[in-house]
């Protein structure tokens, strides 16, 4: 649960319930939230316009201390995190699928010298016989352009000290083709061959692009 800081219910009832009662899930987080290993911070948006959605869960007191995690809880629903965990979600349902093997991943990857990488993954694609790493950017559309451009300095400055042979791909994981648009712009204004380092994907066309890149 740390990894990821906040999860819905919905996350955790497809990661870890799948095979089970619809049941299950809440009884479980019912009694987790009781002992205050968990805590519920809110519900969801549901949709573009609103609504509620599924009720989203942070480590209570006692899971804090037990997985020794520091720090506040957050007071509000963090879309961010519950994206990035969407993101995650989209990989485990391509690997049961038999598209690709998650081997490796880490939320808020340190990238030196100076970035942070939303979520590392590294896959096999067995059907291809090859194995890749990415670096996603799990994007809300709330960055200014400016920011982008300091993001992917950060990541060429990566590129310049790395000491392998490559460096894995930074793909922008985007919900509305308006944002995929302007990010594509804002890309094509980089040099050449920072612009061979980035893409940018809708969220339903991630695994289909992965495993043309």
């Amino acid at each position: 649960m740390d990894t990821f800081t906040q999860l819905a219910s919905t996350h955790i009832a497809e990661l870890l319930f799948s095979d089970r009662s619809h049941s299950v899930p809440d009884k479980v987080l019912g009694r987790l939230m009781n002992g205050g290993y968990l805590a519920r911070v809110g519900r969801r948006t549901s949709g573009i316009k609103g609504g509620a959605g599924a009720f989203v869960f942070q480590l209570g007191r006692y899971g804090r201390a037990l997985l020794d995690v520091e720090g506040r809880q957050s007071p509000t629903v963090n879309n961010h995190a519950l994206m990035v965990a969407d993101t995650y979600l989209e990989l485990r349902r391509a690997e049961r699928l038999g598209v690709l093997t998650l081997k490796d991943y880490a939320v808020e990857l340190s990238v030196p010298p100076a970035v942070r990488a939303d979520l590392s993954v590294s896959v096999d694609f067995p059907q291809q016989s090859r194995a890749s790493r990415y670096f996603l950017e799990i994007d809300l559309g709330t960055e200014r352009p400016a920011r982008i451009t300091e993001k992917l300095a950060g990541y060429w400055r990566a590129v310049e000290v790395s000491a392998d042979d490559w460096f894995p791909y930074v793909v922008f994981v985007v919900r509305q083709q308006a944002r995929k648009n302007e990010l594509a712009r804002i890309f094509r204004r980089l040099p050449e061959e920072r612009q061979e380092m980035v893409r940018v994907y809708l969220t339903g066309e991630l695994i289909p692009r992965l495993l043309e890149l």
